[in-house]
C-alpha cells in the first residue's frame, strides 16, 4: 500500500489551515472593518462610528448630557456655525448623524447643553439647533422624524407655534406622524379640542409612559 507523499500532505493541511483561519479585510468606502471567516464576513464598527451610534442610543434613552459628548466626541464640537447651508448635501452621513443628535439635544435641553452653559450660550445653542434642524431636513426632504424634531425646536418660541402647528398638522393628515412625542406636541398646539383628543390618544398609545400624555405649555417634551 502506497503511502501519501509529505508534499500533498502539507498542501492538504496548508488548505484545511486556510480554510479555518480569519483575516481582517478592509471595506473599501465603509467606515468598518470585514473580518473574513472562511466564506463569512463579520463587520466591525470603527471608533467613531461607534461613539455616534452610543450617542443615539443615549439620546433615545433621554441622557442627554452622555448623547451629547459622545456626539461631538465622535466628529466634533458644533454649534459654532450652521452646517450645510449652501448645499445640504454636502454634510457626511456620520456628521450628519452627529449634528442631528446634538440639535435634538439642544433642543430638549433647551440650549443647556453643558451644566456649565449660561442664558447667553443656551440662547445661541438653541437658535443654533432649529437652524440646523431646518438643513437637516432639507438634506432628509420626507424625513417624518426631523420634521418632528423640528416643529419641537420651532414650539419652543411663540413665533413659531404656527409653522410648528402646520409641520405637525402635514405629518398627522398623511399618516407620518414618528412617535409619542409629535402627537404630544400636536395637541399642546392645536386649538381644536377634537385634535387635542386625538393627539393626546395618539400619544397614549406610543408612549412608553402614557401618564406624560397631557396638556401642558407649548414646548415641554
Amino acid at each position: 500500500m502506497k503511502q501519501p507523499k509529505i508534499a500533498t500532505l502539507s498542501k492538504l493541511v496548508t488548505r484545511l489551515a486556510l480554510a479555518g483561519a480569519c483575516a481582517i479585510v478592509p471595506v473599501a468606502a465603509m467606515p468598518s472593518t470585514s473580518l473574513a471567516c472562511g466564506n463569512s464576513y463579520r463587520y466591525e464598527l470603527d471608533p467613531k462610528t461607534q461613539m455616534v451610534v452610543k450617542a443615539e442610543e443615549a439620546l433615545q434613552e433621554g441622557d442627554y448630557a452622555q448623547a451629547w459628548k459622545l456626539a461631538t466626541g465622535a466628529t466634533g464640537s458644533v454649534g459654532q456655525k450652521v452646517e450645510g447651508q449652501a448645499n445640504p448635501s454636502e454634510i457626511g452621513a456620520l456628521r450628519g448623524r452627529t449634528l442631528r443628535v446634538t440639535a435634538i439635544v439642544a433642543v430638549r435641553t433647551r440650549g443647556k447643553v453643558t451644566a456649565s452653559a449660561d442664558a447667553a450660550t443656551q440662547a445661541s445653542y438653541t437658535k443654533w439647533a432649529v437652524d440646523q434642524l431646518k438643513i437637516l431636513v432639507q438634506r432628509e426632504a420626507g424625513n417624518p422624524y426631523l420634521q418632528a424634531r423640528l416643529a419641537e425646536g420651532l414650539a419652543l418660541g411663540q413665533d413659531g407655534e404656527a409653522e410648528a402647528l402646520k409641520i405637525l398638522k402635514n405629518l398627522a393628515d398623511n399618516d407620518m406622524m414618528p412617535d409619542a412625542a409629535a402627537w404630544l406636541l400636536y395637541a399642546k398646539l392645536s386649538k381644536d379640542a377634537k385634535e387635542q383628543d386625538r393627539g393626546l390618544g395618539q400619544c397614549k398609545l406610543r408612549a412608553n409612559d402614557p401618564t406624560i400624555c397631557k396638556l401642558e405649555a407649548p414646548g415641554k417634551i
